[in-house]
């Protein structure tokens, strides 16, 4: 409509513990999944993708604490793990 687009923080939820909590709930959902299936291979994908996520989420903090007010995104926010990592 020809506005302005401002990027806003996430707000609510786990975004107030958390930088990326979509990728925390994609990892439970992988980790049920390969305790569910009980195949190597799939423990596996759960491996990888801890890794890979767990990289984003610190990429995803990094670049909110700089786009954002120390008010919209606290410093002392975690990267995937509440109070933990």
């Amino acid at each position: 409509t020809g506005g302005k687009k401002k990027y806003v923080a996430p707000r609510g939820g786990m975004f107030e513990c958390v930088a990326a909590p979509h990728y925390l709930f994609e990892l439970v959902g992988w980790l049920g999944m390969a305790i569910a299936s009980n195949h190597l291979n799939v423990f596996l994908v759960f491996t990888s993708m801890s890794s890979y996520l767990a990289g984003r989420s610190v990429a995803q903090n990094e670049f909110n604490r700089k786009k954002f007010a120390a008010d919209e995104w606290p410093e002392d926010r975690k990267n995937l793990i509440p109070f933990v990592f």
